[in-house]
């Protein structure tokens, strides 16, 4: 039509017939939701890769104490102040979720946190193997190892540590849990994996024992050691040769060019020693047994077990006469029969019967048992074998431990480790002919034993251990075994070392101090709600797999409860109050 002028059409705005104060709220509104949309991921985000808490427990659990940050200063540093590298790691075998149900693994879970926020070169992860079992798989040197989800790993470079969860706690005679030990734990771990000196295995070489010459690698006995120094090798130790003759005649030596007596002993940074094959006995001079200086080899053995600082193992030939070897031996519960061990029935080599099937310690109650239970109770597992052995008894008769004279508070333990089958005879030798076919015996016996120490600390409640493994085979540790990849020589030879060697305890700059607590005391931090592991302990359920399924969720205290649900409220409370106030002033004002 004329006259008609038609404007162009105009697209909806959002401010369009507003009043500035409504625009202004407008624009309030939008940034608001936008807002709490990225509060939102923020948290959602934090929740997953963080942590927050505020530690109110009266015992400071979830606060690292100053003298376990000086520690972990001298750990994560080197001498010139430079961050170590690499880093140390430590791996969590659950998820999160689940670390922070379990009052267990709760506490050490935010320690390595805590010690992640102040360290930048340690790195805390977490994986799940019951979903993902080959995440660890680089941690498993041997099939006998099985890592678990209550179990810690800790890293540097190479070189490992595989600890338990329940190692972080002290429990006390009566099994209660007190206190929780896990700063000086963890230091000593992270602290045994960063030591510059590695531990060292000795091969003892006096007495024409099969050892492994480190300083000749071409030597003829290095092929039957080889697997075995390999072995040692992948737990972490150096290896080294030791003259017990020599200690003493350096030593000796010494004190006459001072004037004053030098006592021999074994190498402070010995972990183990292996005495593999002796063909001597080892040396004792009658004629100075008055001397109150005199150490014979035998002496110095048995220091190095009463100091509780490593262990030892033995392999013996039943045909070699050892006196002075053996009685020392019977002192820490080890008899050696001179007789042969055979089995028609459970023997893999063909007429002589001399290379036997062993049987593993079902007994539940035993150290062997704690080694290797799980792993032999398996239908499909590899055997163990051993070849030309004798027989191994207690030299405590019928029982197997006796209270070392004056105490009650250390005692002399034995416990079988590997047994023959019940078809099994001994055989002595037959004097005419000088053949092993004289029967002496017949049934099950052990083949190879673990004598040792046990003293309990009347302080921490804990108990420490020297021991001494013996295989009454000269063959024991020879590489035809453990280099035989159808046998289990070497996972239960390897789980055993690991046990014994215990290479954490060697981080000697950690005293026998907790750093746990401000004043050094040994306890660890005192539990002072002593119901804090026993309501979870009283609820768990497991599955048919042997896995936890139900857990209390212990809060920290009841103020930090306010604490959180407070801190949890006033973000929506806040957003609540601004939609609010926006709403009125847009429909009345």
């Amino acid at each position: 039509m004329k006259g008609m002028v038609i404007k162009p059409s105009m697209k909806n705005n959002l401010f369009t017939g507003k009043s500035t104060r409504t625009k202004i709220f407008t624009v309030i509104s939008v940034a608001a939701i936008i807002l709490l949309f990225v509060l939102s991921l923020f948290l959602t985000s934090f929740g997953i890769f963080g942590n927050a808490y505020i530690d109110l427990t009266p015992e400071g659990l979830y606060t690292l104490t100053p003298n376990m940050k000086k520690v972990c200063e001298g750990i994560f540093y080197m001498s010139d102040g430079e961050l170590r590298d690499p880093g140390i790691k430590i791996t969590f075998c659950d998820d999160p979720d689940n670390l922070i149900q379990s009052t267990t693994t709760r506490l050490i879970y935010y320690m390595a946190r805590a010690v992640e926020g102040k360290f930048s070169n340690c790195e805390v992860e977490t994986v799940n193997v019951r979903i993902n079992p080959t995440s660890v798989a680089k941690y498993k040197t041997t099939s006998l190892t099985e890592i678990k989800p209550s179990d810690i790993i800790v890293s540097y470079g190479s070189r490992y540590s595989i600890v338990s969860a329940d190692q972080f706690w002290h429990v006390g005679s009566d099994n209660k849990v007190y206190a929780f030990d896990g700063e000086y734990k963890l230091a000593s771990v992270m602290l045994s994996l960063t030591l510059v000196d590695r531990p060292v295995a000795y091969f003892v070489t006096d007495h024409g024992e099969t050892y492994y010459d480190v300083k000749n690698t071409e030597n003829e006995m290095n092929r039957d050691t080889g697997s075995f120094a390999d072995l040692l090798m992948q737990r972490g130790f150096e290896i080294k040769n030791l003259s017990l003759s020599k200690l003493i005649e350096d030593a000796e030596a010494q004190s006459i060019a001072s004037g004053k007596t030098v006592t021999p002993k074994i190498p402070e940074d010995c972990v183990l020693l292996v005495i593999n094959n002796p063909r001597e006995d080892f040396k004792s001079n009658a004629d100075k047994f008055g001397t109150f200086s005199y150490v014979s080899e035998t002496d110095l053995l048995d220091k190095f077990m009463m100091d509780n600082r490593g262990s030892i193992m033995v392999s013996l030939d039943y045909e070699k006469e050892l006196p002075n070897f053996e009685d020392f031996l019977a002192e820490w519960g080890i008899e050696c029969t001179d007789t042969l061990v055979k089995d028609n029935v459970n023997s893999i080599d063909d007429g002589l019967n001399t290379t036997l099937i062993a049987d593993y310690n079902f007994n539940e109650e035993t150290y062997a048992y704690a080694i290797y239970g799980d792993y032999a109770s398996r239908s499909s597992s590899p055997r163990v074998i051993i070849e030309n052995t004798g027989a191994i008894i207690s030299s405590y008769g019928e029982s197997e431990g006796a209270n070392e004279a004056g105490t009650s508070k250390t005692s002399r333990i034995f416990t079988p480790f590997l047994y023959s089958s019940k078809e099994a005879k001994q055989y002595g030798k037959n004097s005419p002919d000088g053949e092993y076919s004289a029967l002496a015996g017949e049934g099950q016996v052990a083949v190879a034993a673990i004598g040792g120490r046990q003293t309990i600390n009347e302080v921490t409640g804990e108990y420490t251990y020297a021991y001494i493994f013996c295989a009454a085979s000269p063959d024991f540790f020879s590489t035809s075994t453990l280099g035989n990849a159808t046998y289990a020589n070497f996972d239960v030879i390897s789980a055993l070392v690991q046990n014994i060697a215990r290479l954490e305890t060697h981080a000697s700059e950690l005293g026998g101090l907790s750093y746990n607590n401000s004043d050094d005391t040994f306890l660890g931090k005192m539990l002072m709600d002593e119901s804090i592991k026993e309501e979870e302990e009283a609820s768990v359920k497991y599955d048919e797999n042997g896995n936890k399924t139900t857990r209390v969720y212990h809060a920290l205290t009841k103020t930090m409860a306010i604490v959180y649900a407070v801190v949890i409220m006033a973000i929506p409370l806040a957003i609540a109050a601004v939609g609010i106030v926006i709403h009125i002033k847009r429909k009345y004002l």
